[in-house]
């Protein structure tokens, strides 16, 4: 396996080593504590489908983790700090009465 970025909040990039094997996006968010939490990567997953460029990318998650595929390494850790530019973003701007 490989890995090609992890983000601050609990997002990796990695590619499995078998042939065919696409550039995975994959974890369970840990926003700061100033953000509320999500009840399942679904929440998390619908949040990031509304605000972040997802063009590209094939989601597949599971109740308690984050799962999403890219064809290209540039593409998936693209996505992954667009990821957690967003959540940075919120968490500077709003305060802990959030709701997704």
């Amino acid at each position: 396996m490989t890995y090609a970025y992890n983000t601050t909040i609990g997002i990796s990039v990695s590619k499995g080593d078998w042939d065919g094997a696409e550039w995975t996006i994959s974890g369970y968010p840990r926003l700061s504590s100033k953000l509320p939490g999500f009840e399942s990567a679904y929440d998390f997953e619908e949040v990031i489908k509304e605000k972040v460029n997802n063009s590209g990318i094939t989601f597949d998650s599971e109740y308690c983790m984050f799962c999403a595929y890219a064809k290209t390494k540039q593409r998936a850790v693209g996505f992954a700090k667009a990821v957690e530019k967003y959540f940075k973003k919120v968490e500077e701007t709003v305060a802990k009465s959030v709701t997704w």
